[in-house]
């Protein structure tokens, strides 16, 4: 640095100026931890007398609600049941859902009853408690309820269906047997993903897909459970061994899927609903 005084002289002087160092965060900030919400739906009695009742839906459906409940850190309040809903009942709470989901929260969908197959349409349906056999407008179709699981902002959504014909949700794509490695880069990624009873067949009144995703649920052990681990390890197998049918695990291309999968967290082990930590 150089100054001049009143006289004319003229000096310079050299400083060492120091500053602090910047601290850099060694941890990335933990992602805005979000809620669990489940909308659980059972089908046994039909206005349609055509229509044949079913025995377990509804009590498959409250056992999946306390699992959830007492296991997976899903409070009371963000539980939604719907028991012999009528299609009005069904969008009307959909909507209500869709209200309250925020990007960071995460949502699984079950319904148990009957499915239906339209050959000529090569189309599959929910029917609800006011479906009529002969009048397919009554139905509630896949395409419908994919097209409000794509607008849902949710993080992760899986649904799980257990109904005859209940494969035909899926596009094109089956099973990945490749396990992912990333459980962080897993969760970071939108989607929406599947699990039923079965492929484009009728299943079985007595259900043992159910059987055996409420013992996988209820024994798991594991902190961090994904929907395809699970349904690879302790559903496929134990299903196709007892019955005919084939219970698929897929993504739903057509409702906005990215990547990753659904994780169940045991209620134990969750904290902030965050994976950033893992290594």
């Amino acid at each position: 640095m150089a100054a001049t005084d009143f006289s004319g002289n003229t000096g310079e002087q050299v400083f060492d100026i120091e500053r602090p160092a910047t601290v850099l965060a060694l941890n990335a900030p933990s992602a805005k931890e979000g809620k669990n919400y489940a909308l659980l739906i059972g089908c046994q009695n039909y206005d349609d007398i055509n229509i044949p009742s079913l025995q377990d839906p509804i009590p498959d459906a409250v056992k999946l609600k306390l699992i959830l409940k007492n296991n997976y850190s899903f409070s009371d309040e963000n539980l939604f049941t719907l028991f012999n809903p009528e299609v009005s009942d069904f969008r009307k709470k959909f909507l209500e859902i869709y209200e309250v989901i925020q990007p960071e929260d995460n949502l699984v969908i079950f319904y148990a009853g009957h499915g239906i197959w339209n050959e000529k349409e090569k189309k599959g349906y929910w029917m609800l408690t006011d479906a009529k056999l002969q009048n397919p407008n009554s139905w509630l179709s896949n395409k419908e309820v994919l097209d409000m699981i794509a607008r849902v902002p949710a993080r992760h959504t899986l649904l799980i269906t257990d109904a005859c014909f209940s494969g035909s949700v899926f596009k094109t794509r089956g099973l990945n047997t490749e396990i992912p490695i990333a459980m962080q880069q897993m969760n970071q990624k939108i989607s929406r993903v599947a699990i039923t009873s079965g492929n484009d067949t009728e299943v079985p009144d007595k259900s043992v897909f159910m059987k055996y995703l409420v013992k996988a649920l209820s024994e798991n052990k594991e902190k961090y459970l994904t929907a395809q681990k699970m349904f690879i390890n302790q559903i496929i197998e134990a299903v196709m061994s007892e019955t005919k049918t084939e219970p698929r695990y897929g993504t739903l291309e057509l409702a906005g899927h990215v990547g990753g999968d659904f994780i169940f967290i045991k209620s134990e082990f969750l904290i902030a609903n965050s994976f950033h930590s893992l290594g």
